[in-house]
């Protein structure tokens, strides 16, 4: 191959790393990647809606422990989804108390974070094999690894295949 060619290949290269820019930036807003944390995507702490439920404390000093004004409060109030989580938590206190399985689910929520942290090291401190096991794990906690779910669960129609050899 020519040093003309190799040039043309770089160009068709360039041209096609572009066409990908462009197709990125008309990609609606909420499907670009943020490199954000999705543990950190609802606008509350996670255990904010639990010691509200718990009231062990007034709202004002749950709010200033949490570092949140009063307008953060009235806006949390207000939503929806936050309600529905204080709900849940005290129906979930109310049936089971505060339970290992409770705070351990408690736990989980803030090492998600930490679980981010991990797999996204860029300065390769954390080994490659505790990532892929931390990436594997998440993927399966999500519900995204239905491969055994599917050997499991297989009916008419399903992928199971059993094989009994009796002697």
């Amino acid at each position: 191959m020519s040093d003309i060619d190799d040039l043309e290949q770089d160009f068709e290269d360039e041209d096609a790393e572009q066409e990908d820019r462009d197709v990125f930036k008309a990609l609606p807003t909420i499907f670009k990647p943020t490199g954000k944390d999705p543990a950190t995507i609802p606008s509350w702490p996670p255990t904010l809606p639990i010691e509200v439920a718990l009231q062990s404390s007034s709202i004002k000093a749950i709010c200033e422990g949490y570092g949140l004004t009063r307008s953060d409060w009235d806006r949390l109030r207000a939503d929806a989804n936050f309600v529905k989580d204080v709900q849940t938590a005290a129906e979930e206190l109310k049936k089971d108390g505060m339970t290992f399985k409770f705070k351990a689910r408690l736990q989980s929520e803030e090492l998600l974070k930490t679980a981010w942290r991990m797999i996204h090291d860029e300065k390769g401190v954390v080994p490659a094999t505790v990532r892929a096991d931390l990436i594997k794990f998440t993927i399966r906690v999500a519900g995204l690894d239905a491969s055994k779910e599917q050997g499991q669960n297989a009916g008419p129609g399903g992928t199971a295949l059993n094989i009994q050899i009796n002697l």
